[in-house]
């Protein structure tokens, strides 16, 4: 069966979703008669419109003359029930060649690099050839500064971008790693409080107990399309919002997916992931935030030094002007709380300029939103963040969020009476005198998912003792929050057996 050889079918939805690859269902007489076999890739093609996908076969799902899709595809193209749609093989994709000539090492051009971006988006290339490709392509010595452009700059190009009527369009990343880090929101405020844009695109939990998207959505939704978010953006100046309901670089969703699946996110893979979102957002003026330490994603000074001059070098390409702040990490608890309503507390905490509040996530988000304020041109150097201090002291930061989070659906005038942890509770106490040495932020964000995090939203720790702080015996470290006895009982068990803390 090729291209002359097709075979017209009629669509059935099925209620399946594998969140991988794409997989079309069809009944095996079709297949025998047609010389398809299970595994096989074939070109679907309706109107103007095709893709490819792999097969599978059944004998029950679907009737001889149907093809089954699964939501997959569905959720991409919304191809109608009873539809007739052709099919035949689908041809070898054109960028192997380019993979096979950097598996060997050598160097590829822009529209080599390009045509496996194509082939990506448009599942001409199944997981398994990604993954050749990454694996060689990531390969830190084995790939160049410019071909780190070239695959920022396809992946950017092959999504959707926003364009906006202003000259600053200003946007902050962290590179992850730190279970609470939660300084987004607070920088967000802070810069659209004094009238620039700052349109945020957040990422979900992956690894980590759960993302800044996540987090938001436990007080309002952040799944919007491009047209809402710009309606948001116009009205406030800022949202907060997640990126993976837009049409943001589809490439590098599949790259993460399998880079996952690897164990491995290559320090060129996170670069090229990061700009060129930034690119696809329309960012001008951005800071990255990069902590290092053990528990982050970069664990040495000389490495986050090498990170940073590509950052910036593939910024300048871009002309987004850049700062990338390096910062080591010796107390991984950054704010008080692990899990999304706990996390919004201390972010409400700090905007409110509560007593109790996180001086340390309180610090991190100053110092964040200072850089990006003098590189915007809003504040001297060295005076940004006497800037940002001044709009939480004079309440046009918590302001600014109450009127992002109400313009995305959420409560008008957000307090911290709104947020309401699991009812379910455990205090975990030291069992012994001494001193709180470390936390391992690994096990942190376990514990937390044990807990219910992402998902519930009340699940998560609230650490009452940071590294440093001397302890006695029957003295509380952390409460557990969850809406689940069973949760709470199986995370005790976890703490018991585990070296969350070390206490000397």
């Amino acid at each position: 069966m090729d291209k002359e050889t097709t075979l017209f079918l009629k669509t059935k939805i099925l209620d399946l979703k594998t969140g991988r690859s794409w997989i079309v269902v069809l009944h095996a007489n079709d297949a025998r008669e047609n010389g398809i076999y299970a595994g096989n890739k074939v070109v679907l093609k309706w109107g103007k419109k095709e893709t490819e996908a792999t097969v599978d076969l059944t004998t029950d799902l679907v009737q001889p003359g149907e093809i089954g899709l699964l939501k997959d595809v569905i959720e991409k193209y919304p191809i109608k029930e009873g539809e007739i749609i052709e099919i035949y093989l689908a041809p070898s994709p054109s960028s192997l060649e380019a993979i096979r000539k950097k598996i060997k090492g050598e160097r590829l051009s822009y529209s080599e690099i390009s045509s496996i971006v194509s082939d990506i988006v448009n599942y001409h290339l199944d997981d398994i050839q990604i993954a050749f490709f990454i694996a060689s392509a990531f390969e830190e010595e084995h790939f160049s500064l410019e071909e780190i452009y070239y695959l920022t700059k396809a992946i950017a190009e092959t999504g959707e971008r926003f364009y906006w009527d202003k000259d600053i369009v200003a946007d902050k990343h962290s590179i992850g790693g730190l279970p609470n880090n939660r300084t987004t929101p607070i920088v967000v405020s802070i810069i659209a409080s004094l009238g620039y844009l700052i349109p945020k695109t957040s990422s979900r939990a992956v690894t980590s107990a759960c993302g800044t998207a996540d987090v938001i959505e436990a007080i309002a939704p952040v799944e919007f399309n491009s047209q809402k978010i710009k309606e948001i953006v116009n009205k406030t100046n800022g949202c907060l919002v997640w990126g993976g309901a837009l049409k943001l670089a589809p490439a590098d969703d599949r790259l993460l997916k399998v880079s996952y699946e690897l164990g491995i996110e290559p320090h060129s893979k996170m670069i090229t992931s990061i700009m060129a979102k930034k690119v696809a957002m329309g960012a001008t003026h951005l800071v990255i935030d990069m902590p290092i330490g053990k528990g982050t994603k970069i664990s040495y000074f000389s490495d986050a030094l090498k990170i940073r001059k590509i950052f910036l070098a593939i910024a300048k390409r871009f002309n987004i002007k850049t700062e990338v702040v390096v910062e080591e990490i010796k107390d991984p608890i950054v704010g008080w709380g692990v899990g999304p309503l706990l996390e919004i507390r201390d972010i409400l905490k700090i905007l409110n300029q509560d007593e109790d509040r996180s001086l340390y996530l309180e610090g991190r988000a100053l110092k964040l939103a200072g850089i990006l304020l003098e590189l915007i041109g809003a504040a001297r150097k060295n005076q940004g963040q006497q800037l940002a201090k001044k709009q939480l002291i004079s309440g046009d930061a918590l302001n600014k969020f109450q009127e992002i989070i109400k313009a995305q659906g959420g409560k008008e005038n957000i307090s911290l009476k709104d947020i309401k942890l699991g009812k379910v509770q455990k205090e975990i106490k030291s069992n012994k005198n001494g001193f709180l040495q470390e936390i391992n932020p690994l096990e942190v964000n376990r514990l937390v998912r044990l807990l219910g995090a992402p998902v519930i939203k009340e699940g998560g720790i609230l650490f009452k003792k940071r590294v440093g702080d001397s302890l006695k015996e029957g003295e509380p470290i952390c409460e557990l929050y969850s809406n689940s006895e069973q949760r709470i009982q199986l995370a005790q068990q976890e703490i018991t057996n585990d070296d969350l803390f070390i206490i000397k």
